[in-house]
């Protein structure tokens, strides 16, 4: 459990501060401070670059792309670029669940094997030290379509610092950033399911890659392809012109490029990079490219009951399920997890200065967005480096909730 720990951090929001009353809005002048912050970060060579939006009641109040996109060529950042999302795919196949489910196609307490007979076979493991192929213990309890949307199945995500990790990341991913180790979702999924569990059902929060599992039930189910279903039931009709498993050539010239450390320590462009085209794995845990005004149209969606652009995308009750916590005190007694983001509950017994009822989640490459529905605002910062950390979400909340006033 200790790596669980370590992983929760890297999407926490915790900030020293005391909460504020409700009823404010941002001040843009005060947001001069972050743009400042960024620029210091760019000069450190901490970032290439880095992309900061803030809404507030529908309304952009602070908008700068600050920095480069690539920093091989020099080209500038701009406003709206592409970002390869990684996990903030999770809520957007999240969503697409919760769509059939409404549909009555699905239930929250419907047995996953149901849809993948594989997951029947699966056992737990004794000790994760000793890999994959290590000592394992019967499975007491089903394994639910609720328990992959809040990670509490028992899966992980190859995440963590154990051996049986290491190997899990090894097999799924082929050890690359490029995601070529697989053909299709269904050979990485049939992967996962040749790790034991690492906890029973039900029993802690995990970080997993339970929403590839998701991703697979809504193709079976649906009868489409994702990105097909995606497209028609959430792209679409919210209109979100610029999020896809695969970009346009023009599409592909907006993407900022992913930059990390050289083995002397150096910070510059990465070798490896996410191909834009001909992506064939169409994952629920990761794989979407999108924008911030892309991705804040999502976000609206659970600040209106549902609705974008005349279409009702889930019903109000969908929206308020998705965003309650529904593990418990799994990871503690403030901060936990809805059905596709983490959720702050309880803010009285929170650090952050947000009220409780505040949604987030992050990529891989250090995307993060915040939604707050007690201040009606949405706020991303966005930029592509590895390896990951906690600080650049820390810092969206620290300037977010410093830029609020009567």
């Amino acid at each position: 459990m200790k790596y669980v720990i370590s992983r929760l951090l890297l999407f926490s929001l915790f900030t020293v501060g005391t909460l504020f009353p409700q009823e404010r809005t941002l001040n843009a002048g005060k947001l001069k401070a972050f743009d400042a912050f960024v620029l210091q970060e760019i000069e450190a060579n901490n970032i290439a670059g880095a992309e900061v939006y803030l809404v507030q009641n529908e309304e952009t109040v602070w908008h700068s792309a600050l920095g480069n996109k690539n920093m091989q060529t020099q080209a500038a950042l701009e406003k709206n670029s592409i970002y390869y999302i990684q996990s903030m795919t999770k809520p957007i196949i999240s969503a697409a669940i919760m769509q059939l489910v409404e549909q009555g196609k699905l239930s929250l307490s419907d047995k996953v094997e149901k849809y993948i007979p594989e997951v029947a076979q699966l056992r737990v493991t004794t000790d994760p030290e000793l890999g994959m192929n290590g000592p394992t213990t019967a499975r007491e309890g089903d394994i639910t379509l609720e328990q992959l949307l809040t990670h509490t199945a028992g899966f992980s995500h190859g995440l963590g610092n154990s051996q049986l990790d290491q190997e899990l990341f090894a097999a799924l991913y082929n050890e690359t950033l490029d995601y070529k180790g697989h053909e299709n979702l269904e050979s990485r999924v049939l992967t996962l399911l040749k790790a034991p569990l690492i906890g029973q059902p039900g029993q802690q929060w995990v970080y997993s890659a339970s929403p590839d599992l998701l991703a697979l039930i809504l193709q079976r189910v649906s009868k489409q392809s994702i990105p097909s279903y995606l497209q028609e039931h959430l792209f679409d009709p919210i209109g979100m012109v610029d999020t896809g498993y695969n970009l346009t050539e023009s599409q592909a010239q907006r993407v900022m490029q992913l930059h990390t450390y050289d083995e002397e320590g150096n910070f510059g462009l990465s070798e490896l990079q996410v191909p834009t085209q001909g992506n064939t794995v169409y994952g629920g845990t990761h794989g979407l490219f999108s924008t911030v005004k892309d991705y804040t149209k999502f976000c609206q969606v659970f600040l209106n009951e549902g609705k974008a652009n005349g279409h009702q995308i889930l019903k109000p009750e969908t929206v308020a399920l998705m965003r309650k916590n529904a593990v418990g005190s799994f990871l503690g007694e403030s901060r936990g997890f809805g059905l596709g983001f983490g959720v702050l509950y309880n803010s009285e017994k929170d650090p952050s200065p947000a009220a409780s009822g505040q949604f987030y989640w992050g990529g891989y490459f250090r995307t993060h967005f915040i939604v707050d529905p007690t201040e009606n605002i949405i706020a991303f910062f966005m930029t592509q480096k590895l390896p990951n950390g906690n600080d650049y979400n820390v810092a969206l909340s620290r300037f977010l909730y410093g830029a609020l006033e009567k």
